[in-house]
């Protein structure tokens, strides 16, 4: 892939059309002069639809001016993700912050061959962002429970469930408890740094109804997260937590670190998209990066029923 392919890509994953942004692609490479996220704030922001696109277009640029990511993504980006792959375990849609619908999602996800595919909306509850509250979740229950009779692949009823700054999840167990597949992420620090990151992911760790870590360095670092290593790997393989190889551009560099030095543990993983539109549901092909580094045992997307595998390791564990 090219860089302009490339360049072309990234609008398409965002805001744009893909005859828009070619013809963007066409004006950028031929008058200017400045990196592409420098071009993004300049001229394309104001063309996105709603914010949240805005910030994935401004995330992807980025990406691209890092030429290390660019040529890493270069490289497995248009090659077709590896046979054993599944299904997508993280995926929003226009219940949240997303751009698509449930049906367009999983559309999506028939045509890339997949089995199952979750959908993981954010429940940002009280946080000045679209939210999905509790009762907004179990209508989107029922409402996935409708669209499977029309489709033979596994729709998940998944949920991006943030922790919030006194370590509590954003619903009560009793609608947690309702959710086939539960992603605890970071999103914020509440002001207080790395030491409350590395204090609430140590909530999620241990909080027996998350099944997924969601981009497990979010709001840590690297620097922090290495020096707590051992203990995270600890308590991760205690609770039979699984980690995300989150494979959204702007996280390529986390995703590298993960995989370097927790990839030999006996820790599960999960490749994820975090796919906000239906197009970045082909950033599954930047799994391409890994898969080969990791034992295929030990990626929960491998396996015909992952909710199954989750569960047996969990009760496992819990003897």
């Amino acid at each position: 892939m090219s860089d302009i392919d490339l360049f072309i890509l990234f609008l398409e994953m965002s805001c744009f059309s893909k005859d828009e942004a070619r013809t963007i692609s066409y004006y950028f490479f031929n008058n200017y002069s400045k990196s592409m996220s420098e071009f993004v704030r300049e001229h394309l922001l104001s063309k996105c639809k709603t914010d949240s696109l805005s910030a994935t277009l401004l995330k992807f640029s980025k990406a691209y001016d890092d030429l290390n990511i660019r040529n890493k993504i270069k490289s497995v980006v248009d090659v077709n993700h590896h046979e054993l792959i599944k299904g997508d375990l993280h995926i929003h849609t226009n219940w949240s912050d997303g751009n698509n619908s449930i049906e367009e999602m999983v559309e999506k996800a028939n045509q890339l061959g997949y089995k199952y595919i979750s959908i993981t909306d954010h429940s940002l509850v009280n946080k000045g962002r679209i939210e999905m509250n509790p009762q907004k979740f179990l209508m989107q229950l029922e409402k996935i429970s409708e669209i499977q009779r029309f489709y033979e692949i596994r729709i998940i009823k998944g949920i991006e469930v943030d922790v919030n700054e006194n370590g509590s999840l954003d619903y009560p167990n009793e609608v947690i408890k309702m959710a086939d597949l539960v992603i605890g992420s970071i999103h914020f620090d509440y002001g207080k740094g790395d030491i409350k990151s590395l204090e609430l992911l140590n909530q999620l760790l241990n909080n027996e109804y998350v099944d997924i870590i969601g981009h497990p360095l979010n709001k840590i670092g690297q620097k922090s997260f290495l020096k707590n290593l051992d203990k995270i790997i600890s308590v991760a393989e205690k609770n039979a937590k699984v980690l995300e190889i989150n494979l959204s551009p702007d996280r390529i560099i986390e995703s590298e670190f993960l995989v370097k030095y927790l990839g030999s543990s006996n820790i599960m993983f999960s490749f994820g998209t975090d796919s906000h539109t239906r197009k970045q549901m082909e950033l599954i092909n930047i799994s391409n990066l890994w898969i080969d580094k990791i034992n295929k045992e030990s990626i929960l997307n491998t396996y015909e029923d992952p909710l199954k595998l989750i569960k047996k390791k969990m009760d496992k564990n819990s003897r």
